[in-house]
């Protein structure tokens, strides 16, 4: 089979690191399939060489998205060249504008993964933009063959009631290489790194720091936890638009010296295996499309403090879960007092064991992805269990 791939770049997205642990997977089942990454951004990422040095391929679109139908000639005459089997597009609504360059082509599958609930376009104009939404959505339902969600409420958002037969729609979840939790981590040296007393509590936040996964309300709650205790300190391991907010909120309620803001790292396992309580406190509207970080945290057996703006999808141990309203911080604070000084639900070994054996478990969710690319076409329609 010959795939290829619509994508950003093969960097720190987590669509595309998803999607490369996908691939490297699959050549234990498929070695013989073809895979070929086409990266709308036009530049290199630093997957690259996982995705080459394992028989992929990479292409870089020359033009950008602002060069319309120069994007869309180069799209089609890569597609028209490759021959492929199957047209994997991971864009979400974007993907209803890459299917333009389709029209024609005898491409047997094209498949649309909707991976977020953000309803995002590169198109500044509010009005044009509610316009091409609706446009891009309907041009998905008349070209695709499939639509993907990440997760039943994705897939419900992006269906929108629409209930012809064709395409066919499915939920087919993320998967991640839970081996990476059965390293050995030593928390008391990553509090010596981060000059956090050998007794302290970690409150540990990862993700994009942006508006819509809500880092500033941290500072909230911390504020109210040290009224409480002074051996608590919020860590945020991640970058985005709201660091300098997060970083001045902190100053202006003279706690600076309990937040560490660490950026990006490459290296989540050591902080969720050394933190004593995950924080995620999503707005609730738009949703998360799954929120991968909550099915890692998970897989460290953390005690988890998040709302509604994560879908229940992404909950398998529902004992380390709890679902915080927004309204007041104070809660958030004194439910988080009460788990710091109680044992935890789970252990780290039976969190992943447990963990391992779920629908999120690398070699799980590849399996269902060639599932979704071996389906013969003529199938009846996949309702998503919602």
């Amino acid at each position: 089979m010959n795939l290829i791939h619509v994508v950003e770049n093969l960097d720190k997205g987590a669509v595309e690191n998803w999607l490369v642990n996908v691939f490297l997977q699959s050549r234990k089942y498929r070695p013989e399939w073809r895979w070929t990454f086409y990266c709308v951004l036009g530049k290199p990422g630093r997957l690259d060489a996982l995705v080459t040095e394992a028989g992929g391929e990479i292409k870089y679109s020359p033009v950008t998205l602002s060069e319309k139908r120069s994007f869309l000639l180069f799209l089609r005459q890569t597609l028209k060249e490759g021959n492929y089997d199957v047209l994997h597009m991971h864009h979400d609504y974007m993907s209803g504008f890459y299917l333009i360059a389709t029209i024609g082509l005898p491409i047997k599958r094209k498949i649309v993964h909707v991976h977020n609930n953000d309803q995002e376009i590169p198109v500044r104009n509010q009005r044009l933009r509610k316009i091409l939404l609706n446009v891009f959505r309907r041009t998905s339902f008349a070209l695709a063959d499939d639509i993907v969600g990440i997760s039943g409420n994705t897939l419900s958002e992006y269906r929108n009631n629409y209930m012809g037969v064709k395409p066919r729609f499915s939920v087919l979840y993320y998967g991640i290489s839970m081996e990476k939790f059965d390293v050995h981590v030593d928390p008391i040296s990553l509090r010596k790194e981060l000059s956090i007393p050998v007794g302290g509590k970690i409150v540990l936040f990862i993700g994009r720091m942006n508006e819509a996964k809500n880092p500033l309300y941290i500072i909230d709650i911390l504020v109210e936890l040290l009224k409480k205790r002074d051996d608590v300190f919020a860590v945020f391991v991640g970058k985005g638009e709201q660091e300098a907010s997060v970083k001045k909120r902190a100053e202006d309620t003279g706690i600076q010296k309990n937040v560490r803001m660490l950026g990006w790292s490459d290296n989540t396992v050591k902080f969720l295996k050394s933190a004593d309580v995950f924080v995620f406190p999503r707005l609730l509207e738009p949703k998360e499309g799954l929120g991968l970080v909550v099915v890692e945290a998970q897989c460290a057996g953390l005690p988890i403090f998040i709302t509604r703006g994560i879908v229940e999808d992404a909950i398998i141990l529902k004992e380390l879960v709890f679902f915080e309203e927004l309204q007041d911080a104070t809660v958030w604070a004194d439910h988080i007092d009460q788990q710091l000084e109680n044992e935890k639900q789970i252990n780290q070994t039976t969190a992943l064991e447990r963990m391992k054996a779920s629908r999120f478990d690398l070699s799980h969710a590849t399996l269902n992805l060639i599932e979704l690319y071996e389906k013969h076409p003529s199938q009846e329609n996949i309702e998503a269990s919602l």
